[in-house]
């Protein structure tokens, strides 16, 4: 494969196997696209003092090849669009989607959550990026179980009714007012993270409002099969996450009760090639539902951490190039 930046755009906009068809072209065989993410620098909150600068994060990830990034938390990078703009096409990188990682259930933090929800928008709107990612932050509370489910405390019927009622608002104000779909990310140490509270939000909240966002790594350390709900909910699937699990930390860390941030300490989360989740069988998954959104790719780190970033992305770019191969159709 050349690594020329005209090769790298190619690469960017959709899978591809390291291997050439008979017109010496590379073959393309995924009509989803794959992009980078800050929070694989450690940028989980746009004002964490730890943070890189946002022009690193955009020069690494065109380094390692990815021609897409999502916008992150809001504030992170520059939030004049046509600033945004500039800085994204001087390294032929666009905007893949923007989200929120908020606590949803404080009723308190709401205002500055519908107002971060504005902002994000606007933003996604002037890019022509129409995907927003909602996730619940991880409270403290659920944060100790993550990955237990008879161990978590589940949130009481007012409790649950106002958290659906928030997250419908956050949606109607995306869609209705800035032309962006919204969806749900089911989060490990949150409280939608396990198949019983995924399925009720399924049920609860409107389908035609609200997508879901599947996430390999959450799911499988939350004790669920990513493949299996990429094949339950089908059309509703608009976003994919894409993240690996070691799973003999995972294992050790149910076992002893550590809290979720330990577990990204202790790296539960590992490269795309050297974890459980079966990319494969999620790639023909994601050609089974016909699906053409965005695979971000999320390598989370510790910020404090000694993990290299960009040679994160360059693995994780360089795996997903080579297990491209034609997709199975008869699954």
């Amino acid at each position: 494969m050349r690594s020329s930046r005209e090769d790298r755009s190619n690469l960017g906009a959709g899978l591809l196997v390291p291997r050439l068809n008979e017109g010496n072209q590379p073959i393309i065989s995924a009509d989803y696209h794959i992009a980078a993410a800050p929070c694989s620098w450690g940028v989980n909150f746009s004002d964490h003092p730890g943070n890189p600068a946002w022009t690193q994060v955009l020069d690494e990830t065109a380094s390692a090849g990815f021609t897409a990034i999502d916008l992150g938390p809001v504030g992170f990078m520059p939030t004049d669009p046509v600033r945004l703009s500039a800085e994204l096409a001087a390294r032929s990188l666009s905007i893949s989607a923007g989200g929120l990682f908020d606590p949803l259930t404080d009723e308190h933090a709401f205002p500055a959550i519908v107002e971060k929800t504005r902002r994000s928008c606007e933003l996604l709107r002037a890019l022509g990026a129409p995907r927003f990612v909602i996730i619940d932050d991880i409270s403290e509370a659920r944060g100790k179980t993550a990955g237990r489910s008879a161990a978590a405390v589940r949130l009481d019927p007012t409790a649950w009714a106002a958290l659906m009622s928030r997250i419908t608002e956050l949606a109607h104000i995306a869609r209705d007012d800035y032309g962006v779909a919204a969806f749900l990310h089911p989060h490990a140490g949150s409280y939608i993270e396990f198949e019983d509270e995924i399925a009720r939000a399924m049920e609860e909240l409107p389908e035609e409002l609200v997508g879901l966002c599947v996430d390999t790594g959450h799911s499988v350390y939350s004790g669920l099969d990513p493949v299996g709900l990429i094949r339950q909910y089908g059309s509703r699937v608009g976003h994919m996450h894409f993240k690996n699990v070691d799973a003999r930390v995972l294992a050790a860390c149910i076992a002893d009760g550590t809290d979720f941030f330990s577990a990204v300490s202790r790296g539960v989360f590992s490269l795309l090639d050297n974890g459980v989740v079966d990319f494969v069988s999620v790639r023909d998954a994601l050609s089974a539902i016909g699906y053409s959104g965005f695979a971000v790719v999320e390598q989370d780190v510790d910020p404090k951490g000694q993990a290299s970033p960009l040679e994160n992305a360059q693995s994780n770019f360089r795996f997903l190039a080579s297990i491209a191969t034609q997709p199975t159709t008869n699954s």
